[in-house]
This record gives structure tokens, sequence and C-alpha cells, in this order.
């Protein structure tokens, strides 16, 4: 096997510093800091600036959605209800079959009490 230290007759010698190649790679990073720089100082032409509305009160918007909530829940046609909480209500408990049933999901029952085994002296 060959020595690694020893030159390899086919591989070139190394000319001196490659000035070509630093001079290259500092006009890039000049061009690309000068390039950022336009972009930042540069108006946002993208940008959608339509006037902006007032800004509602929190209270009032509240006050909007509650009645809206309220509405669904009293079967309001307009609002696409078809019916009201209390008509849905009645129209399942007139579906159950027993007293047992319950709506819309059973109770679940209560966990057994469970019992200490005796010690062992």
């Amino acid at each position: 096997m060959a020595d690694p230290s020893t030159n390899n007759p086919n591989e070139p010698e190394a000319k001196g510093f490659p000035y070509l190649t630093a001079v290259a790679t500092l006009a890039t990073l000049f061009l690309f800091v000068g390039l950022v720089m336009i972009a930042y100082k540069s108006p946002n032409y993208l940008s959608d600036t339509k006037p902006t509305e007032p800004k509602a009160d929190p209270a009032t918007k509240l006050n909007e959605v509650r009645a809206k909530n309220q509405a669904i829940l009293d079967g309001n046609p307009s609002t696409g209800a078809k019916t009201s909480v209390a008509e849905a209500t009645a129209k399942l408990l007139s579906t159950l079959k027993n007293e047992k049933d319950t709506l819309p999901f059973p109770t679940p029952e209560p966990p057994a009490p469970s019992t200490p085994e005796p010690k062992k002296k």
C-alpha cells in the first residue's frame, strides 16, 4: 500500500491563493446585501390597503352574537333553524320507549363501591 504522505505525480500542485474566487464571493455578498437593503427600503406594492371600517364595540358584538344564538335556539326560520329546542325535546321525549331512557345519552352507571380486602396477619 502506498504511503499517503508521498506526493502523487498525477496530482497538480497548489498554485497559491484563489484571488478570483475570493473576489467573486465578496462581490456576491455585497450584491446580496445591497438587494436586501433595496427591498427593505422600498414600499410594499402587494399590500391591499383598503379603508378600514371602524371597529365595533365588543359589548355590541357580544349582544349581536347572543341574539343570533337565541334566535337559532328558538327555531327562527330566518336563521336556518328548522325546529326550536323545546319542540325537538318534546319530539324526542315522545319517542322514548320506557321511563329509564334519557336524552340524548344514558347516564353512566355509578361505580360500584369497592370493598377493602381484609388484611392478613
